[in-house]
């Protein structure tokens, strides 16, 4: 059991495993700040990623989940100095007030900035996501330094191929952000006779299509892996590629070179935040971005027009450095 600090920062974590990476960097800036104790709490599900790492003192995953008065008991029996919540939900924010904490810090979507004492628009806003975290922090503190990227070591030891290795994460929750699994597959040909192995990894609901890309060729980790594992492997990578999901966001967080395609989505603002990371979208598309959960256009020609060799040639550029 984590001995939580008295009069620490709280910062609540989201349930998605992209939004719970793109977190890892506002705890580095809050380590740079020497913003007090951190304490991170959340779902058990994406709180385990933190736990035991530099990054918090103390790692609370939630009961269940909590209402807001429940969330509050916490935070007032801790008596939380300060609550950092960028979830884009009401309960965090409403939490934090219910509890007094002094300073309650976060977006103002889903009419949390009304109990926020810093806060400040995330969907209206510009520019890459973390650049809008930075915004609303830079409400407390003026003279913040720029957003850092991550620099994720989940601190777990794996066993690597003895050959350089890549990373494919071809699952997505979203159909229409999903590159087709032949083209995954003829990547990952590809890279096999470029000489590299090929890791593929995923969660037990994307068994079918890891199993379909990696074959007898690839290395099939889907499923097989906590997330602090597969941070582990992708960190240690030649090079990582996936499509807009969290498995992405997480690649970038570590450090490692990291492609994400996008299709139904926008790059300008969930481009994976790292310093070796950049997003690829196909040009010229009409309907696209849609922001739509499934494509209704024959051929899904937003993704399915990135060829397997624009890819590769993609990730030598990234691998060559």
């Amino acid at each position: 059991m984590a001995v939580i600090p008295d009069h620490a920062t709280w910062v609540r974590f989201p349930r998605f495993v992209g939004d719970a990476a793109m977190q890892l960097p506002v705890l580095r800036l809050l380590r740079e700040i020497d913003a007090g104790p951190l304490v991170v709490w959340g779902p058990k599900s994406t709180v385990g990623l933190v736990a035991e790492t530099w990054f918090c003192d103390a790692a609370l995953p939630d009961e269940g989940k909590p209402g807001p008065f429940a969330m509050a008991r916490v935070l007032r029996k801790h008596r939380a100095a300060r609550s950092i919540h960028f979830p884009k939900s009401l309960r965090p924010a409403l939490a934090a007030w219910l509890a007094w904490v002094p300073e309650r810090i976060g977006v103002d979507e889903s009419l949390a900035g009304l109990f926020n004492t810093h806060s400040g628009p995330f969907w209206d806003a510009e520019g890459p996501f973390l650049l809008r975290y930075h915004a609303v922090l830079k409400r407390r503190w003026p003279d913040l330094p720029p957003m850092p990227f991550a620099d994720f070591d989940p601190g777990v030891a794996i066993e690597k191929p003895s050959q350089r290795y890549l990373c494919l994460m071809p699952g997505s929750t979203w159909p229409s952000k999903a590159w087709p699994v032949d083209h995954f597959r003829a990547l990952l040909l590809k890279a096999r006779t470029e000489g590299f192995a090929v890791v593929v990894l995923g969660s037990p609901d994307e068994a079918p299509t890891c199993s379909a890309v990696a074959g007898a060729e690839g290395i099939n980790l889907c499923g097989r892996t906590t997330l602090k594992e597969a941070a582990a492997w992708m960190r240690g990578a030649a090079a990582v590629m996936g499509n807009d999901s969290g498995l992405s966001h997480l690649a970038a967080a570590t450090g490692a070179p990291a492609l994400a395609l996008y299709g139904a989505t926008d790059p300008g603002g969930s481009t994976p935040w790292g310093p070796r990371s950049r997003g690829l979208r196909k040009e010229g598309i009409p309907c696209a971005p849609c922001f739509k959960r499934d494509c209704f256009t024959p051929g899904h020609p937003c993704l399915a027009e990135i060829g397997p060799d624009q890819v590769w040639a993609e990730l030598k550029e990234l691998i060559s450095g």
